[in-house]
């Protein structure tokens, strides 16, 4: 199930936000404060998959660093 959310409110973000269920499970750890390495083992996923989502739901985000993706998540209650 997506979810899609409608930026409108801020100019900044114009664009919908379609996140994968595992895109947006892995944005809940990064906002939880969890380290890729961390979310890997919990999520029983290598390394390397879970650097892909990261880079994945930064890009369809519009963000640079994980405090900016977390912010954004809650703020447009993505999570």
């Amino acid at each position: 199930m997506q979810k899609t959310v409608n930026q409108s409110a801020s100019p900044k973000y114009t664009h919908s936000i379609h996140l994968s269920d595992r895109e947006r499970e892995i944005l809940e750890l990064i906002v939880e404060g969890q380290t890729n390495q961390q979310i890997a083992s919990q999520l029983f996923l290598s390394l390397s998959t879970v650097k892909t989502h990261v880079k994945s739901i930064f890009n369809k985000m519009g963000v640079e660093h994980r405090v900016q993706a977390a912010v954004m998540a809650l703020r447009y209650e993505l999570i």
